[in-house]
């Protein structure tokens, strides 16, 4: 098959479950075009050159920041799509009243690494707003294949509180095939009239393999470890987490939590851990590459996901960082919101959002047990293999791809 793939950022070091997929396609011997809007981050992957990935991606020309400046080279652009491309030029140009002006003038840097039309059996674009605008640039001739569009989350729960319930209409009524990640996404796809037909529920996964695992008899060291992972922002519930460790501490003086990530509430969290005299409890280690998250989910005794619906709708779409924890043999304590049922074993003991004496109790509950009787983490590390193995849904993704042509 030929297959290509619309992106935001390519390669991304926030979105490598999309590296992998690509590079399960690459190699069951399908051709692969990449196009992104840009470059997000310093990635080093072997995949990349092991696959020449890079060989195969198309970036469209750099949006100016101001308006006139954007006016300026969309001008030029579209003189040059004139000259060089007129049939499908004046099919953007006949797109401007049915699109927002701002994805309309986008259309024509899209476009420039197009000119001439590109065919595939499949475009698969990543979030909503790239799989809108593949069906424009479809409809205008640019490309031609079946639409696979994914969605991932934000783009489900916050983008039509943004922008409108109606935002994905063409997309839902022109796009071939959506991808969800759980049911949750896919009932929140429902929700804004996508034909529940072209609805495929397919869970983003992870390599078991990358992660070690560890059985724990006890707690590893002579103090108790709790880690979370996760961007600093509200939907991740982490001034819940904080508050309820000034809760445990009564009961384990000398407990230590971890939070790797970064993010807006950065401050805000150091502000309220330092107000509860948690300075020399809760460390917050900022980005961690994938070696250094290995060690630390060797090093802790408990992983804990406080998330929680955010005020701007953004809620858990999966949570793969359940899958690495579980995959670690951790336990885990999660919150009981967005897509994270999904991604436990069933009969997993979830709490309520926002809810930090609950936390606090699990938190300590769980320490004193796995203190005395240790912690079997096969049956979350075995779960996470059968139903989240990127190997098994990158197959699952391509039969799917089949189903379409």
């Amino acid at each position: 098959m030929r297959i290509a793939y619309v992106l935001s950022a390519f390669p991304s070091t926030s979105e490598t479950f999309i590296l992998h997929q690509i590079v399960g396609a690459v190699q069951a011997d399908h051709q692969v075009d990449i196009h992104a809007y840009k470059v997000s981050g310093h990635v080093k992957h072997p995949a990349l050159a092991a696959n020449q990935l890079l060989n195969h991606v198309y970036y469209r020309p750099t949006v100016p920041t101001t308006i006139w400046l954007r006016l300026l080279k969309t001008s030029s652009l579209m003189l040059a799509l004139l000259l060089l491309d007129t049939r499908r030029c004046f099919g953007l140009l006949g797109l401007w009243k049915a699109t927002r002006f701002s994805e309309w003038l986008e259309l024509f840097f899209l476009a420039w690494p197009l000119r001439g039309g590109k065919k595939y059996d499949v475009i698969h674009a990543h979030f909503g707003s790239n799989g809108l605008m593949a069906v424009r640039l479809r409809q205008a001739g640019f490309l031609q294949g079946n639409i696979v569009t994914s969605f991932h989350g934000f783009d489900a729960n916050v983008v039509p509180n943004m922008l409108g319930k109606d935002y994905y209409r063409v997309l839902f009524e022109h796009g071939d095939a959506f991808v969800v990640s759980s049911k949750f996404i896919g009932h929140k796809l429902s929700q804004l009239a996508c034909p529940k037909h072209k609805i495929r529920r397919i869970p983003v996964g992870i390599d078991v393999n990358d992660w070690s695992f560890q059985q724990r008899s006890g707690w590893q060291g002579d103090a108790p470890m709790v880690l979370s992972v996760g961007r600093l922002t509200e939907v991740k519930g982490f001034t819940y987490a904080v508050t309820a460790m000034a809760k445990v501490r009564h009961v384990f003086a000398d407990v230590q939590y971890q939070i790797v990530g970064d993010g807006d509430l950065k401050e805000s969290l150091l502000a309220q851990a330092k107000a509860l005299h948690l300075d020399d409890c809760i460390h917050f280690l900022g980005k961690n590459n994938q070696a250094e998250l290995d060690t630390l989910y060797q090093q802790s005794d408990l992983f804990i996901m406080p998330s929680i619906r955010a005020h701007d709708g953004a809620e858990e779409g999966q949570g793969m960082v359940l899958f690495e924890a579980q995959a670690s043999g951790l336990a885990v304590i999660a919150t009981d919101t967005g897509g994270i049922i999904e991604s436990l074993p069933v009969g997993s003991s979830l709490i309520s959002e926002k809810d930090s004496d609950a936390l606090a109790a699990k938190i300590i509950t769980q320490l004193q047990t796995l203190k005395t009787q240790g912690y079997d983490g096969h049956h979350g590390r075995d779960f996470v293999k059968e139903n989240f193995d990127i190997d098994k849904l990158n197959q699952q993704t391509l039969l799917f791809y089949r189903e379409l042509i």
